[in-house]
């Protein structure tokens, strides 16, 4: 895993990194070794599911949808990435077409890819030209166009900040393909975290299956995650007791 960590340097200037670690707590084990002492490590830890009861695993579950929150809210940087909402048929369209209709840059259509958290993913392999190119196009701002459809808007806002956190990725020492790679394993953990979310609502006794389902959903949707459709033949909770 790949974590963002904030320090101050002896001159009190604030700075930030990247680290690879197998945790947050082992991440902030290496910083120290290396003499970094860190106020703060950003990231989500590797979600190591076992098949516990029903009931457990709810709590498992959202305990953990709750640190990731808390690591979030505490994120200097806003979290842009978002499902994408509006007219269905104009997002399709731009899926279906790899947003070549919209996005005259090959960085924002690579970008575009991840820009909804938690959507599948096939990794692709970068070419040596693909990552000069993409390098080179890094600092030019995302065009915009006037009058173009909201849905449009959106998602070229999301490239502006993706394009801002790659920046300060490859500013960290980092290069393009390692910030793809990262990209790549934050979406499949993004995806897996949500199946794991439906195995949990649907795992719980059906008396609580409702409750479960609205509070999962209530994190993912947090998260930017695209939230779960409402499982049938559930028990519908008594007026008054949804969250």
């Amino acid at each position: 895993m790949k974590y963002r960590y904030l320090y101050q340097t002896k001159d009190n200037e604030n700075k930030e990194g990247w680290i690879n670690a197998k945790s947050r707590e082992n991440a902030y084990a290496e910083l120290r070794k290396a003499g970094i002492r860190p106020y703060r490590v950003i990231g989500d830890d590797p979600l190591n599911w076992k098949p516990y009861a029903a009931g457990a695993a709810i709590v498992l579950l959202a305990t953990a949808l709750a640190a990731v929150l808390l690591v979030a809210r505490e994120d200097r940087r806003p979290h842009p990435r978002v499902q994408l909402v509006g007219d269905r048929a104009v997002i399709d369209a731009g899926v279906y077409s790899g947003w070549t209709n919209v996005l005259s840059s090959a960085l924002d259509r690579h970008l575009a890819r991840y820009a909804q958290p938690g959507r599948y993913v096939e990794p692709a392999e970068l070419s040596e030209a693909d990552r000069a190119a993409f390098a080179a196009e890094l600092d030019a701002p995302v065009a915009y166009i006037g009058g173009e459809p909201p849905e449009h808007r959106m998602l070229k806002n999301i490239l502006a900040k993706m394009r801002e956190d790659m920046r300060a990725y490859i500013a960290d020492g980092g290069d393009v393909a390692g910030y793809f790679d990262f990209l790549d394993e934050r979406q499949s953990q993004e995806r897996e975290f949500r199946e794991k979310a439906l195995d949990t609502v649907y795992r719980a006794p059906e008396s609580l299956r409702e409750r479960a389902w609205l509070g999962v959903n209530a994190r993912l949707k947090d998260m930017g995650i695209e939230p779960l459709s409402k499982p049938t033949g559930i028990q519908e909770l008594p007026e008054g007791q949804e969250q």
